[in-house]
């Protein structure tokens, strides 16, 4: 019997991706993933063989996406690295907003599944930030501070922004303080300001 094609998995994968932004996770029905897929349950079943298993799958995926990218800006050369960490960080919350913001949410939530995967991943990304602090730390580019309180600053302030803006979009906000919300979200996650931003926090971080 031939081995069914492995682009269905891809096909499938790719429409959860999709339906997230609305269902987030606890809400994705694997059904409506399959329509959107154009694939039949077996082969659903074939490739993931349950709802948690391709829930897991969708959610290594994104945070391989995360991963790659912040473990390049982290290794790079030069005593710039802490910067380029930070632009990364606040370039993938932009470009995965809505996504990104669903995983706060059922985070704060305690959804059993994304409970279970941060636990087992976030350390990854956290091990080296934090490497990465304590070595700026002790070369003195940084404030003699908790390791916690360093790393959670700068990432939250990078990533903040996106969260704050997608929560308002989402909550039917069309403007602030007179200005369409579309024209201050393009301004203040444009490359630009997340440059700017990044400078911000490492003069906030600076040592005296």
């Amino acid at each position: 019997m031939p081995r069914p094609s492995r682009n269905l998995d891809r096909k499938l994968l790719d429409a959860a991706r999709a339906l997230l932004p609305k269902s987030g996770f606890s809400g994705l029905n694997v059904r409506e993933v399959i329509r959107k897929a154009g694939v039949n349950a077996g082969m659903f079943h074939y490739h993931f063989k349950s709802r948690d298993a391709f829930l897991r799958r969708v959610l290594e995926e994104v945070y391989e996406d995360f991963l790659v990218t912040f473990a390049a800006a982290a290794a790079g050369p030069g005593g710039s690295r802490l910067r380029r960490v930070l632009v990364a960080v606040a370039r993938f919350a932009r470009d995965n907003r809505v996504f990104y913001a669903l995983l706060i949410r059922e985070l704060l939530n305690a959804q059993p599944d994304l409970s279970r995967f941060a636990k087992a991943n976030f350390p990854r990304h956290v091990s080296v930030l934090a490497a990465l602090m304590k070595e700026c730390r002790e070369d003195g580019t940084v404030r003699d501070l908790p390791l916690p309180a360093l790393c959670m600053f700068a990432m939250s302030t990078m990533a903040l922004p996106a969260v704050a803006l997608t929560g308002l979009e989402r909550n039917g906000v069309r403007a602030l303080d007179g200005v369409p919300l579309s024209k201050v979200t393009r301004e203040l996650l444009s490359d630009a300001l997340i440059e700017a931003r990044a400078d911000m926090v490492l003069a906030a971080l600076r040592k005296p």
